[in-house]
């Protein structure tokens, strides 16, 4: 009897409810709300493992450019040594993620969505080397880095991605520019762009292991963005197939196959000279699409929103937003504080660490700033 009357108490409080909302100007936004997050569930819903990869990721990345080699073999601790022994896969998993999430973006007929996503790219691209230029021109203590106060340095960082304090910027550049080159290529060939990519991915692998590519282009290969364009599209072409054919709920059904395999294969690769004879400036070949691939299969495990309690989903959010700003700004960090922290100077494990933790707090910090203006997308 009291089941039967919850149920019956519960079902009007319900019915009352919803007949209130209806007559609220509100309810066609709100229920309009609902329908995006379930019609384009990959941009809107927070998944806890992805969360967890891309925050792991935006790490890898400090120690790939931060990270002095040199004090190696004084770290004792076997969990750092794997940590900083991984093979770099923190750009290329990053471009599967990128392609994987904004795949209803590129496909979409809603050009808003589209402008929007390189307004997002734009903002921090343009944004701070301009912000660096000028601190660099009206600072007592920037003025002795003269190479930071030259316009050619501006220019050059804009057109190539490439700058004193911006090093890995041209990672931007080549997403700015392979977004570009998807919305072409799915304007172009309507219904058969699938089958395109995969064309475009077979061949960017038979120039990454021809001889005669190597020979030709051997000399006017540098770090900049152009010279990496052939080595990133693969990611860029995995991360959009494998939203296309909805890979990751297809894994749920095997999710002990995947957690045995993902470590299994990742294992075997990363051990071996498998495919590794490729020709590029760093993220070529076939090996670190498998080992990304295997990485992001992992964290795909993870539950979506597993978070029920309301306040970890916000401090969740909140993490994952700010990994792309750990991503801006973690070289100047280690640049503008290494005189405050010797940790960061002699760059060693702890000063890693240090340099992340800053970068989020500024990056917090200026996205709580800016957060109803566009500048809130140099931070977040």
């Amino acid at each position: 009897d009291l089941l039967l009357f919850k149920k019956f108490y519960l079902n009007n409080i319900y019915i009352i409810l919803i007949k209130n909302m209806k007559k609220s100007k509100y309810l066609k936004l709100n229920k309009s709300n609902i329908i995006k997050k379930n019609n384009n569930s990959n941009e809107k819903n927070i998944h806890f493992g992805f969360a967890i990869l891309k925050n792991f990721l935006a790490f890898e990345v400090i120690i790939s450019h931060c990270f002095n080699r040199g004090l190696m073999s004084k770290i004792k601790n076997k969990f750092i040594l794997l940590i900083l022994t991984k093979r770099r896969t923190h750009v290329p998993s990053f471009f599967i993620l990128s392609f994987y999430f904004n795949h209803n973006t590129l496909v979409s007929n809603d050009w808003k969505k589209k402008i929007n996503r390189f307004a997002r790219l734009l903002i921090p691209y343009i944004g701070w080397p301009i912000i660096i230029f000028i601190a660099s021109n009206n600072s007592k203590y920037y003025k002795k880095y003269e190479h930071l106060s030259s316009y050619k340095i501006l220019i050059y960082q804009l057109l190539t991605g490439e700058g004193q304090r911006l090093l890995h910027f041209w990672y931007l550049l080549d997403l700015i520019a392979t977004t570009l080159l998807f919305i072409l290529i799915i304007l172009i060939f309507r219904k058969k762009y699938l089958f395109v990519f995969q064309l475009i991915i077979i061949f960017s692998y038979y120039l990454q292991y021809s001889e005669y590519y190597k020979k030709m282009i051997a000399p006017f290969y540098s770090k900049n963005a152009y010279s990496r364009e052939n080595e990133l599209i693969p990611y860029a072409v995995t991360g959009f197939t494998l939203a296309s054919v909805k890979f990751f709920k297809l894994l749920e059904n095997y999710k002990f196959n995947t957690f045995v395999l993902s470590i299994l294969i990742y294992h075997l690769v990363r051990n071996k000279t498998i495919f590794t004879d490729a020709y590029g400036v760093v993220y070529q070949g076939i090996h670190l699409n498998i080992l990304s691939i295997c990485l992001v299969s992992f964290f795909s495990l993870f539950p979506l929103n597993c978070f029920k309690n309301k306040y970890l989903f916000k401090l969740l959010k909140i993490i994952t937003n700010h990994s792309g700003g750990i991503f801006y700004l973690h070289q100047m960090v280690q640049f503008y504080f290494k005189d405050y922290f010797i940790e960061i100077k002699n760059a060693t494990f702890n000063g890693l660490i240090i340099i992340y933790l800053i970068s989020y707090i500024i990056s917090v910090l200026g996205t709580a700033i800016f957060y109803k203006t566009i500048l809130k997308n140099l931070f977040s």
